[in-house]
């Protein structure tokens, strides 16, 4: 799931006891009733009548055991049905959520290549974990002789990884024409982030600000801007990480690595 997503409900378990009748139970016990016709007791003996002061006392029937009481089904039967409600209750929503987390947050890789500005070495684009390039884009910002050209990259996680949705954007922008440097080095590489969120980098670029990006959500992350050159770049490293219950933000040292590893490799191959 994307968002910034949200997060995944309970998970199958056990049920709450149930209640009476929810378990088989004793029925009444089995005592003493009016002989069933043909069953054993004591009648009238053959060839005697009957004598005289003996009889059955009030309110009982002649001696004799009755047919014991069949125990009730009932109780069984009901706390078969509710245990499988309940299981069958806990079991559908649990099934559903496993679903929804082991399902990939990455994607195949376009057939194109990535252009040469945007090229990244191996090594740093594993680390980064987002291995899977997603295209480029172009754009061109002409006023008379001044010129701005943008390229934009992109890549995500390889489809089957059902944990980092994350993505990590590139952006290039190469100033061209009248004062082209200085206008280039006159851009702000900051953002509008406050400013204790902000911190200079050094060593790349002529000069480099690594942008906080987390927030109270799970949604997190780090960009980093540089100039170099007739160059302006902004490397975007964004998401969160999908839990079974609940995302969680990327943890802001491996984002902060990566925007600046990743920037770093793009400022080598860059022209000054």
């Amino acid at each position: 799931m994307h968002q910034p997503p949200q997060g995944y409900g309970q998970g199958p378990g056990h049920g709450p006891p149930p209640g009476p009748g929810g378990q088989p139970g004793y029925g009444r016990q089995p005592g003493y009733g009016p002989p069933q016709p043909g069953g054993p007791g004591y009648g009238q003996q053959p060839g005697y009548g009957q004598q005289p002061g003996y009889g059955p006392p009030p309110g009982y029937g002649p001696p004799g055991y009755g047919q014991p009481p069949k125990k009730k089904k009932t109780g069984l039967i009901v706390g078969l049905i509710v245990g499988g409600v309940v299981l069958l209750g806990l079991g559908i929503p649990g099934g559903i959520f496993a679903s929804e987390y082991y399902s990939s947050v990455g994607k195949a890789p376009v057939s194109e290549q990535p252009p040469a500005e945007c090229a990244i070495s191996p090594d740093v684009l594993n680390k980064t974990l987002m291995t899977s390039f997603q295209g480029s884009r172009e754009n061109e910002i002409k006023a008379l002789e001044i010129v701005t050209k943008q390229r934009g990259c992109a890549w995500l996680a390889p489809d089957g990884d059902n944990v980092h949705d994350r993505a990590l954007q590139v952006t290039i922008y190469r100033h061209e024409g009248p004062d082209a440097e200085k206008r280039a080095a006159e851009a702000s590489p900051g953002s509008a982030a406050p400013s204790e969120r902000q911190q200079q980098v050094q060593g790349i670029g002529d000069k480099a600000v690594l942008v906080s990006l987390d927030t109270d959500s799970a949604f997190s992350g780090a960009e980093l801007r540089f100039t170099q050159g007739v160059y302006v770049v902004i490397v975007t490293y964004k998401g969160w990480d999908k839990g079974f219950f609940t995302n969680s933000p990327i943890p802001p040292a491996e984002s902060a690595e990566a925007a600046k590893s990743v920037g770093a490799d793009i400022a080598k191959k860059l022209p000054r």
